[in-house]
C-alpha cells in the first residue's frame, strides 16, 4: 500500500510584506492605514450585500495589482471550516443565518484587507509613516511622541519575537511528543509553550529597556511625506468605495 505525502502546511505570516516591485508596493504606507480604516469603518456601518460586494471587488484588485501569490495565503485548518458549518446550523435554526453570513463575511474581509496591507507594506515604512498620521494629536496636547516611540518599538520587536517563538516550537517539534497525548496533556504542553514564549520576551524586553536607558529620551522624528500618483488613485478608489457602499448600501 502506497502512502501518499500529504502536502505542508503553509503558516500564518503576519506583518511579512511580499518581495515584489508593484504600484501598490510603492504607495505610501500611511495612504494604505488609513485607506483600510475607512473601508473598514465604511462596511462596518454598511454592512449591505451591495457593501460586500464593493469591499471584495476593491480587495481582488488590489490582491491582482499586489500580485499576492498563492503560497502567501495560509493553509487553513479543517477545524475552522467545521467550527463555521457548526455555527451555521445553529443560526439556521434559530432563524439568523443572514446575519451570521453576513458577519462571517465581514470578518473575512477585514482579515483579507488587514492581510493585504501587511503584504504590500513593510514594517520599516510603517514605522516611519507612525508620526505623520499621529501629527494632528498633537493640538489636543497628547503624548504623541511617547505613543509613537512604542508602537515604533513594537513593530520592530515583532520580528525578533518571531524568530525567538519559532526556534522555540522548532526545539519542541525535534524533542518529540512521547506517549498518547490526552487533553490533560494538550493543555500542559500549550502552558510550557506559553511560559516559554513569556520568558524569552521578558528577557527582549529587558534587554530593549536597558539599552533605551543608555540611550536617553529622543522625539520621534517626522519623515517628510512623499505622495505618488499611486496614492492619489488609492484615494480615490477608496473614497469612491466608501461612498457607494454609504449611498448603496
Amino acid at each position: 500500500m502506497i502512502r501518499t505525502r500529504s502536502r505542508p502546511r503553509r503558516p500564518l505570516i503576519l506583518l511579512r510584506p511580499v518581495p515584489r516591485e508593484t504600484p501598490l508596493h510603492r504607495v505610501w504606507a500611511g495612504t494604505k492605514v488609513v485607506s483600510a480604516a475607512a473601508l473598514s469603518v465604511a462596511v462596518s456601518f454598511a454592512p449591505s450585500w451591495t457593501g460586500f460586494g464593493i469591499l471584495f471587488a476593491v480587495l481582488v484588485v488590489g490582491v491582482l495589482v499586489a500580485r499576492v501569490p498563492r503560497g502567501a495565503v495560509p493553509t487553513i485548518p479543517w477545524w475552522v471550516f467545521a467550527f463555521v458549518a457548526a455555527g451555521a446550523v445553529l443560526n439556521a435554526a434559530g432563524g439568523g443565518i443572514v446575519a451570521y453570513v453576513r458577519a462571517i463575511l465581514l470578518g473575512v474581509g477585514l482579515l483579507v484587507l488587514a492581510s493585504l496591507v501587511g503584504w504590500t507594506t513593510r514594517l520599516s515604512d510603517l514605522v516611519d509613516a507612525l508620526p505623520v498620521l499621529f501629527a494632528p494629536l498633537r493640538l489636543l496636547r497628547l503624548p504623541v511622541d511617547e505613543w509613537v516611540t512604542v508602537c515604533a518599538l513594537a513593530l520592530r520587536v515583532l520580528p525578533t519575537a518571531r524568530a525567538e517563538m519559532r526556534v522555540l516550537f522548532a526545539a519542541r517539534k525535534v524533542r518529540g511528543r512521547p506517549g498518547l497525548r490526552n487533553p490533560a496533556g494538550w493543555w500542559h504542553e500549550v502552558i510550557d509553550s506559553a511560559g516559554a514564549v513569556v520568558s524569552v520576551s521578558m528577557r527582549q524586553i529587558r534587554d530593549l529597556g536597558d539599552a533605551l536607558s543608555v540611550r536617553g529620551p529622543r522625539s520621534a522624528a517626522r519623515p517628510p511625506l512623499r505622495l505618488r500618483l499611486g496614492d492619489v488613485v488609492t484615494v480615490l478608489v477608496v473614497a469612491g468605495a466608501c461612498t457607494a457602499m454609504v449611498l448603496w448600501g
